[in-house]
């Protein structure tokens, strides 16, 4: 005989995910209307707005683009070095991951890869705030004269120590902080029978303001005269329709995109962020 049990834990989760959105729309939407205000007159003056983040934050960075009902003019940098996971063991794995995203200086060569120009803007996803790279790339960019909006979780920042050696945090970088709402430790669900948490809830909340960011920057593209081009789904448009969309989007994207790879005009990566 099957015996039927409720699925406490799932709908535990469910609760705490629930819990993260309501946090963001009761707190965050101030920040969240300044950063799309930031980024739209970033986008309409042709300029990029730089995305990045190591470990699971890679995930926000694609989320913004390349995605489904996403525009060019946002940027992201991926560096694979510490952001791919697949591996967990042998080349690539975890532990190299993991450290790379605290080696002092690194985040300083991942910029000079990228030419970054006066009116550019950066978009950091961090959920700890504590990592070397993040923060040091945030420290660059300020140095550089580029504002930096954050995405972080406030309660994970306020009860752990910076691993960057000036010791300070994501959250004391950037110029616009937003705080994705998932509690210090991530993990969400406690289970007994086991000494640790399991669910996170900081992608929820990330992904979440990823697209909050997203949906108003488009709006306030459109109030500025600009309407972004789309990438839509081929699925609902019409498949020649949807092919048209899409090329119309890999233009616009490589013609804005050639601004990061372009030395004309380009800031030069101090030695130093002090």
């Amino acid at each position: 005989m099957t015996v039927q049990t409720r699925p406490d834990a799932a709908l535990r989760w469910l609760s705490e995910a629930r819990a993260v959105l309501d946090r963001i729309e009761g707190t965050e939407l101030d920040p969240i209307e300044r950063a799309a205000d930031l980024f739209a007159r970033t986008i309409a003056a042709d300029g990029l707005v730089h995305v990045f983040g190591s470990g699971h934050s890679r995930m926000n960075t694609e989320e913004m683009f390349p995605r489904i009902g996403s525009f060019p003019g946002f940027h992201p940098i991926a560096e694979l070095a510490i952001s791919n996971h697949v591996g967990v063991v042998g080349p690539n794995g975890l532990r190299q991951a993991m450290f790379l995203e605290k080696v002092d200086g690194f985040g300083r060569i991942i910029l000079q890869q990228i030419k970054l120009h006066p009116g550019d803007a950066f978009l950091i996803f961090s959920s700890t705030g504590i990592n070397g790279v993040v923060i040091e790339v945030a420290l660059y960019a300020k140095a550089m004269g580029l504002p930096v909006v954050a995405v972080t979780s406030l309660d994970h920042t306020r009860s752990t120590d910076s691993r960057h050696p000036s010791g300070r945090k994501l959250a004391e970088v950037a110029d616009i902080v937003i705080d994705n709402a998932s509690h210090a430790g991530d993990a969400a669900v406690a289970i007994e029978g086991l000494p640790f948490k399991v669910g996170p809830t900081s992608s929820i909340g990330a992904i979440a303001v990823v697209n909050m960011l997203k949906t108003r920057t488009a709006e306030r593209l459109v109030e500025l005269g600009m309407p972004p081009v789309v990438l839509t789904s081929p699925h609902f448009v019409g498949q020649t329709a949807g092919a048209e969309q899409l090329e119309r989007v890999y233009e616009e994207y490589f013609r804005r995109v050639t601004r990061a790879y372009d030395p004309d005009g380009a800031l030069v990566v101090p030695e130093t962020y002090e």
